[in-house]
This record gives structure tokens, sequence and C-alpha cells, in this order.
């Protein structure tokens, strides 16, 4: 796999880093395939497809990046990438600052991704992995630019502009609703995942299982009551003051702090106690 991370980060030769994405997103870049042309053309549903399977692409780029080359980038317990600089000198020191604009950033070059060079060169899902990969090498300092292909050319697509209006409103409204709701739980609550999977009464590995395919549906009742507690205290209470919130021990929880008692089963106590609570400081 480290060879594969090199050519992704240093190959300038377009086809060898399509190649290289291949070895870690072969599914993706073949859902690409399948469904740019139409996704362009309007059909809302393979827009679906189109960037569900970019943003998988995306993230797999990203987390094997992350974890064969820690020295460029490290993704966190909570998902923050942080890009990693190098400080020059004698006493030579590396220093990391979070980047938490990156993978919103990689979605939203989804739009462009398929009106680039390399689409035109190489097709729709390898030229498009090779777009990706320009765009995290751009984000990283100590990276160069893939070679422009030998035989430059545009994308041939069959859309006119209200296709591609419509394709760009469809990307839009994918990424509002991107976020997955394990995703929006531990943002809303600053877990680390290992805190996430505690709240499930699960190892950390089901809950990145569950994030790469769908949560159990013994397991969505929990997930809907935790999230209407996100909810709840999303509209009562600003965002800084929420983490301290659900880790202070409340006798209405029986001493114990709101995630201890989700933990132990009691989201239905929490979300009584909340919503009464709630309801009494705005005097209904």
């Amino acid at each position: 796999m480290a060879s594969v991370i090199d050519s992704l980060l240093e190959e300038p030769r377009s086809s060898r880093v399509a190649g290289a994405v291949e070895k870690i997103g072969r599914e993706a870049i073949g859902q690409i395939d399948e469904s740019l042309a139409r996704a362009l053309a309007g059909d809302a549903a393979q827009v679906q497809v189109y960037m569900t399977a970019y943003c998988s692409l995306a993230d797999n780029l990203i987390d094997a990046v992350s974890e064969h080359r820690p020295d460029l980038i490290v993704v966190d317990e909570r998902k923050n990438v942080w890009l990693v600089e190098l400080k020059s000198g004698r006493n030579r020191s590396a220093k990391a600052e979070t980047m938490p604009w990156l993978k919103a950033s990689l979605a939203s070059e989804a739009m462009s991704a398929p009106f680039s060079e390399w689409v035109g060169a190489l097709g729709a899902g390898r030229g498009t992995a090779v777009a990706l990969v320009e765009f995290v090498r751009r984000a990283l300092p100590q990276t160069k630019p893939v070679k422009a292909p030998l035989k430059r050319k545009r994308p041939e697509w069959e859309i006119d502009n209200g296709d591609v209006v419509r394709f760009y409103r469809g990307v839009t409204e994918f990424l509002e609703q991107r976020e997955h709701p394990l995703e929006r739980v531990q943002r809303v609550l600053e877990l680390s995942r290992t805190e996430l999977a505690k709240l499930f009464g699960v190892s950390r590995q089901a809950i990145e299982r569950w994030e790469r395919q769908a949560v159990p549906a013994e397991r969505q009742e929990r997930l809907a009551s935790i999230a209407a507690v996100c909810d709840l205290l999303s509209a009562n209470l600003k965002p800084e003051r929420i983490p301290g919130a659900v880790r202070r021990p409340a006798q209405a929880y029986g001493e114990r702090s709101i995630l201890e008692a989700i933990a132990a089963g009691d989201d239905d106590l929490v979300l009584t106690e909340l919503r009464d609570a709630f309801d009494w400081a705005s005097g209904t």
C-alpha cells in the first residue's frame, strides 16, 4: 500500500495515478463510470449514485494517505483532518493544524471534476479519480501537480446549460443532506469514536461499519432517540455549551450525566427530562 500512496502523491503521469486510485477505490470508480453521464443529463437518482461514489472515493483517499503518510495528514478519532507541517532549520520539528474544510472542499469539487481534462483523456471514472487526486495535492504543500495528459481533450458530454444547472442543483442538495446521522451525533455532542460507540454499547469497529454501510434496524430506534436529544440541545443551547451539558452529572438522571444515562439505555428518560426542562425555561 505504501507504493500506492507514493504514486497518488508523487507520480506525475495521470494514467499511473488513475491505476493507483483504482487499487483503493475500484468499486467507486466503476459507479462513477456508470452514473456520471446520466447524472449530468439531469437524472436525480444518478446524481445521488455519482455523489455517493465520489465522496466515498474522497474519504478512502484521505484515510489511506493518513494511514500511510502521517507526516502529511492525520485523521483523528473525531474525523478531524490535520495538516502536518515540517518546520525547517537545524532542529526540525512537526506541527499540525486542523483542516475542517478539507473534506467539504473536496466534495464540492465533484461539480467541476466531470468537465476536467482528465475526464476527457481517461474517461468518466478514472478521469474523475485523477481530478480528485489533483484536488488533494493542491491542499498539501509538499506535493506536486499531476502532469497534463499528452493528448488533451474536452469531455464530450451531450448536455446543455439547463442540464448542467440541474446537475449542480442536485450536487448541492446532496451535500446539504450528506451528514450521516452518526456523524451529526458525534459533532453535536463532541464525542470521540470510542465515546460514540459507548452510547450504543458496541465497538469502534461496529461504528465504522455502520458509517460505511447502514445502522442496523435494531439500533435505529436508539439512533432516533439520540438524534432527538441532539435536536433539543441544538435548539436550546449554544453549540459550545452542549459538550459540557451532556457530561455534567444531574439529579434528574440519577446523578449521572446525559451521556451516561443514554449509554445505560435511558435515552427516553433523557428526552423527557430535557423536554420538561426546556418547556419550563420557555414558560410554556
